[in-house]
């Protein structure tokens, strides 16, 4: 029968290949796979859905990390199409062709991918990585080339962060649960985008999630775009949010001294209320006082006085509509606190509370949802300081190749 057939599929899928992302400086989390038999680090991006990387073809690129070499390969293919990439950190000059990528024990023979050969990405001069492996729901826009999860077969994976300062993620390939336990146990939300891992979103506020001042809180009314954005460093906001949220909060100290002091951050997401404790939301800036002007602009709250080991809240700005309302971006501090599986199939995302080691530990309790307090309990139970970022080393948003610039809108 139909169902046994998908019982037994779902018993083979659990079976997965969980990889680990390196740390660097908290923002850059990245992993090693082959292209062309070449060894190449990379970011996994569920902000993006194209795999672009960087190149010797790009003469005048930095090459903080071995770049792809076509000349290497027996394997590669030429198209010639060359195409702009406009990302949230500069354009991108890419040149396609075909070539076999493997990550782990998965092979895509005649993968679709994108030399970059040209690029104004400020953070490409000195990452880890040397490509963004966008793995986005569904094809990119107006391609019909299969993307990396199509051609692996991958129908689920899923995503976390550990929160000690430094310490490794987590991407798993493949099912980590059976549906039944997914929907006992973990919180869900609908897949609203035809591109991007995005749900809708409500009421975000540092207060608690009822009562009158919700009337004038960000995302009230009909909500806002939420994408589950694995490659963007911080959060990401519209500036007028941002300033409501500000007038919410005291004056985080730049010692950091008053962390303990801060509120929860708390937002609804497709009907489920989640929180994040102030150690997700408060980062310590260290070894950046000399930087240009350009690179603390990726800020909201820009300090008057720029200080080694100042503490900032950790947002970005970032102005944009959709289909959906306005677009917010929960990027790495989300993950650290919630084991997220994005479901292809079902158009799912499916959000468990992480626990030691990346540890799935049950949203709910005992089919219902867990209050927030003893949600909050759960993130909170590893104590943590403000998470510790090199600002010139901040990934911003990967995902506006596709905004339309006259009125500053994204199809999701």
């Amino acid at each position: 029968s139909t169902t046994s057939s998908n019982a037994s599929k779902e018993e083979e899928a659990l079976n997965p290949h969980r990889m680990v992302l390196q740390n660097f400086q908290n923002v850059q989390y990245f992993g090693e796979f082959e292209i062309g038999g070449q060894k190449v680090t990379g970011i996994f991006d569920t902000g993006s859905f194209e795999l672009l990387v960087r190149s010797t073809r790009c003469s005048g690129c930095a090459h903080p990390t071995t770049p792809y070499d076509r000349s290497l390969s027996t394997t590669y293919v030429k198209n010639g199409t060359v195409a702009q990439h406009v990302f949230g950190s500069g354009p991108c000059v890419s040149l396609k062709g075909y070539e076999d990528v493997a990550v782990g024990p998965m092979l895509s023979k005649k993968q679709c991918f994108w030399e970059i050969i040209q690029h104004q990405i400020q953070a490409l001069d000195h990452a880890k990585f040397a490509a963004i492996v966008g793995i986005g729901p569904n094809f990119a826009y107006g391609n019909n080339d299969s993307t990396l999860l199509m051609n692996f077969g991958v129908e689920e994976f899923s995503i976390c962060l550990q929160k000690p300062s430094g310490s490794d993620g987590f991407l798993t390939w493949g099912a980590v649960a059976k549906q039944q336990a997914k929907e006992r146990d973990y919180a869900s939300a609908r897949v609203i985008g035809k591109h991007h891992w995005v749900a809708r979103m409500h009421n975000v506020s540092y207060k608690a999630p009822t009562g009158a001042h919700l009337e004038n809180v960000p995302c009230m009314g009909n909500g806002c775009a939420a994408i589950i954005d694995s490659g963007t460093s911080l959060i990401a906001a519209p500036g007028p949010a941002l300033m409501q949220l500000s007038a919410q909060l005291e004056p985080i100290k730049e010692d950091c001294s008053n962390l303990h002091e801060l509120p929860t951050l708390h937002f609804n997401i497709d009907g489920t209320d989640f929180t994040l404790p102030p150690e997700a939301y408060v980062m310590r800036v260290t070894g950046a006082v000399m930087e240009a002007d350009s690179i603390w602009d990726i800020l909201f709250f820009k300090p008057k006085l720029r200080r080694v080991n100042m503490c900032l809240p950790a947002f970005m700005q970032i102005d944009m509509n959709s289909q959906h309302g306005p677009v917010w971006i929960l990027g790495m501090p989300f993950f650290r606190y919630y084991h997220t599986i994005f479901d292809r199939t079902r158009e799912r995302m499916y959000f468990a509370l992480a626990g030691e080691d990346c540890k799935p530990l049950p949203f709910k309790n005992n089919g219902t949802h867990a209050s927030s307090k003893e949600a909050l309990l759960a993130v909170r139970a590893q104590p943590m300081g403000p998470t510790s970022v090199e600002i010139e080393s901040i990934v911003p948003p990967t995902l506006s190749e596709q905004i339309d610039s006259k009125d500053r809108s994204i199809d999701l």
